[in-house]
């Protein structure tokens, strides 16, 4: 709201509420709904390290007309088939680790105070009724546009009336929407219909969270009309003075290759597909690597990079145990730095790039100095971001040392001049997916689990 960086100030010492804009469940979940989903998983993620505790909120719009025409393609009723979807989309973020929101409520659930919210704003002089529709009087909110930082006056040549509408503006949005044949409809003061899009959030974030809540979040390209809309009437139901939500907070919008991702151009990737090009830490770690709230064009290069990268951050720190730091930060000047580091970048804006560009230096002076601290602090570090080093293909903890003591067979095999017991250690070793380099410092090891994905 304010376009520039404010301090985090709950409102209730301890805990951040955080209220997330969800899914519309009608197709399979993609790889931008998962980037979307794991910014806010790592938002909590380090609110939760900082030892605050995040009551996070993230709705499910499971009436729209979308599900309405999928349900009718598909012969399902579309509560049912909304459902399966939502669930569906919990599966997929659950194989990619993002932490499930405490609550998800449903617009079919809260017809209630979605109806309490229209009527006050009915009464309040807010919004007008017209043949069983309800709309929200854009006129009447003299800070209308102040989150997209657009004036009613410029809007109005781009505004358009949608087919079936009767509002007096064209800038006006729908509230209620009277029923049509064979679509969703609850009764009402104003005849058999459905809630507008906007107003369900507003009703679900205030009955849940109420006014003034710390932080709510969603796609960049929700800030207008849907977010927007969502302050207009929120805060002119609560009155002069009340906050609807203290700090907006948006994620980047994904696109493929510089193109928005659609099934017409044939760029769609669905989250399981996604997880059978690589794991979810190297889908992690490529999202991470661009800041949340910055566009993120994907390519399978870019995937290639952050398998990689995962490669050489899991062989240096899978052996490492972040349980049991045995030392002090006081005490290790490089430990202290790097810690300093992540957490800084982290404070300043969620900036994940530079928290990461933190632990690749940590990983580098473990390389160099084999200082255990800071291996040690550098997975702690991954883990708090939500990378996990359990069920690995290739082993447990005992893996490195286990290829160390093969690397010391195929060397004195070498010695020997035993090239068929040297070959076939280095050949089902590269099976396995661990590929042997001889340096001149030595034979060094690396994973290449994905080579062949992409």
């Amino acid at each position: 709201m304010s376009r520039r960086r404010e301090e985090l100030i709950p409102r209730e010492p301890g805990i951040v509420s955080l209220y997330v804009c969800g899914v519309t469940p009608y197709d399979a979940l993609h790889i931008g709904h998962a980037r979307a989903f794991m910014a806010y998983d790592i938002l909590r993620r380090t609110l939760e390290s900082r030892g605050l505790r995040v009551q996070h909120i993230q709705n499910v719009t499971d009436v729209e007309d979308k599900i309405m025409a999928r349900a009718r393609e598909s012969g399902e009723e579309p509560l049912i088939l909304a459902r399966r979807f939502s669930d569906e989309a919990l599966e997929d973020t659950r194989a990619l680790n993002i932490l499930p929101a405490h609550q998800y409520p449903r617009v079919s659930d809260n017809i209630v105070p979605i109806l309490d919210l229209i009527r006050g704003l009915e009464q309040k002089g807010f919004a007008y009724a017209k043949s069983g529709d309800v709309y929200f009087d854009v006129s009447k909110d003299l800070d209308y546009g102040k989150l997209s930082g657009q004036k009613p006056e410029d809007l109005e040549a781009g505004a358009r009336v949608e087919t079936g509408e009767i509002k007096d503006d064209p800038l006006d949005f729908a509230l209620w929407k009277s029923a049509k044949t064979d679509e969703l409809s609850w009764n009402s003061p104003y005849g058999m219909g459905r809630p507008g899009w906007h107003i369900e959030c507003s009703a679900m974030a205030l009955d849940i969270l109420g006014p003034g809540f710390d932080i709510h979040g969603g796609a960049r390209e929700l800030v207008f009309p849907h977010h927007e809309n969502e302050v207009a009437q929120s805060e002119s139901f609560l009155g002069e003075g009340q906050t609807f939500a203290k700090i907006w907070w948006h994620c980047g919008e994904l696109r493929v290759e510089g193109r928005k991702m659609s099934k017409s151009l044939g760029n769609f990737l669905t989250v399981r597909d996604a997880l059978k090009l690589a794991d979810a830490n190297v889908w992690r770690l490529l999202f991470l690597m661009t800041h949340p709230r910055s566009p993120l064009d994907y390519s399978s290069k870019k995937l290639q990079e952050a398998q990689s990268a995962w490669a050489r951050l899991e062989n240096a720190l899978l052996a490492q145990d972040s349980a049991d730091i045995e030392y002090s930060i006081g005490e290790n000047a490089a430990a202290a730095s790097f810690q300093n580091a992540f957490d800084a970048a982290l404070s300043d804006d969620l900036n994940a790039p530079e928290a990461l560009a933190a632990v690749f230096d940590a990983v580098g002076e473990w390389n160099r100095a084999h200082n255990v601290a800071v291996a040690q602090l550098a997975r702690r570090a991954l883990e708090t971001l939500g990378f996990t080093f359990l069920g690995r293909e290739v082993g447990d903890a005992l893996t490195p040392q286990l290829l160390e003591v093969l690397i010391r067979v195929r060397n004195d095999a070498r010695e020997r001049r035993d090239w068929k017991t040297s070959d076939r250690v280095r050949d089902e070793l590269k099976t396995l997916g661990v590929v042997l380099e001889d340096t001149t410092d030595g034979t060094k090891w690396k994973l290449e689990r994905h080579a062949n994905a992409v």
